[in-house]
């Protein structure tokens, strides 16, 4: 029997703009603006890009970084090969200004908070001195706090201002590593139980009860292992062993791109189990720095073979549009 769906066939919605939320997909229908048919698939980590934003106002190298896509924060690091800086700089969302500087200028230090919450501890001043130097950031100005029990460079950090993680990195004499672990309370540093491997110049995401870190050198690897709250526990490696990168995110949800020895733009995506690689950096760099999340996050300075100050965003979308085409 005929009916009116197969006589008159469907009524194609007609929209002046894009859907752009979740509920949306699957949905085929005709964009008035643009003159075209279009339909929605799903999103996700696999959809998402890197997009050029903003410069720093001070392009270097071995920075520190913390925040969010919207609201970032850039401080310390190197002009080159030599020296450090106390450059503190503040994003917010379109753009970097200059903020009140660090008390010490360093390089390689670690981070950990966010831009109105945040805290800078350890680093290095070449030629053979590292920090053992903790500092808080209200999102005016920053404060010596307590020191680290350990002075140390090239070591990940993750946590908030009041509970944060310092962990492993080089060490004096003449940059031995470390497998230290260091909890911060808000006030003080207390040592803790110490990582499975000694590596530096290695990335972190996550909190002071469910962190993980990963990458690291020497030798370049691609470690991983994940915290607890009271042991360390090896995972799945990254797909591209690398040193000098940027990550960041939480335990079950983390995003590493960047570094080096060679400089590569690769971006990998972490799900709590592994490892999955997405759309690359589109400037490739090591030494750089990062904040954010997963699925809205910056990476921003480091070295592509000279001093960048080049600034990406990383967007995962919720749905994709696609636009019906013929041939």
């Amino acid at each position: 029997m005929a009916t009116y769906k197969g006589i008159k066939g469907f009524t194609v919605q007609n929209l002046a703009s894009d859907p752009t939320t979740a509920g949306s997909v699957g949905q085929f229908y005709f964009n008035s603006t643009s003159n075209t048919f279009k339909y929605l698939q799903p999103g996700g980590i696999a959809a998402g890009t890197w997009a050029s934003s903003n410069n720093l106002t001070t392009a270097r190298v071995r920075l520190a970084g913390t925040g969010t896509q919207t609201a970032g924060l850039a401080f310390g690091g190197a002009a080159g090969a030599a020296g450090a800086l106390n450059v503190s700089e503040e994003y917010n969302g379109t753009s970097w200004a200059e903020g009140n500087n660090l008390n010490l200028g360093r390089r390689s230090l670690a981070a950990a908070g966010t831009q109105t919450a945040a805290l800078g501890f350890g680093g290095y001043i070449p030629p053979a001195s590292f920090k053992n130097e903790s500092e808080e950031y209200n999102g005016t100005s920053w404060a010596e706090g307590n020191n680290l029990n350990t002075a140390r460079g090239y070591s990940a950090g993750f946590g908030i201002q009041t509970a944060a993680l310092a962990v492993a990195g080089y060490k004096p004499p003449s940059f031995a590593l470390s497998n230290d672990v260091e909890l911060y309370n808000g006030t003080s540093w207390s040592e803790i139980a110490e990582i499975n491997t000694a590596v530096a110049a290695r990335s972190g995401a996550g909190t002071t009860t469910a962190g993980l870190v990963f990458g690291g050198t020497p030798p370049t690897t691609a470690n991983t292992e994940s915290w607890n709250g009271s042991a360390w526990t090896e995972g799945n490696n990254l797909n591209t062993a690398r040193a000098y990168l940027a990550g960041f995110g939480i335990q079950t949800a983390a995003l590493a791109t960047g570094g080096g020895p060679s400089k590569t733009a690769n971006t990998e995506a972490y799900n709590g189990t592994s490892w999955t690689e997405v759309n690359n950096l589109a400037t490739a760099r090591l030494q750089l720095a990062g904040n954010g999340t997963q699925t809205a996050g910056l990476a921003y300075g480091g070295t592509t073979g000279s001093q960048t100050a080049a600034t990406e965003e990383w967007t995962v979308p919720e749905v994709v549009i696609k636009t019906v085409t013929t041939s």
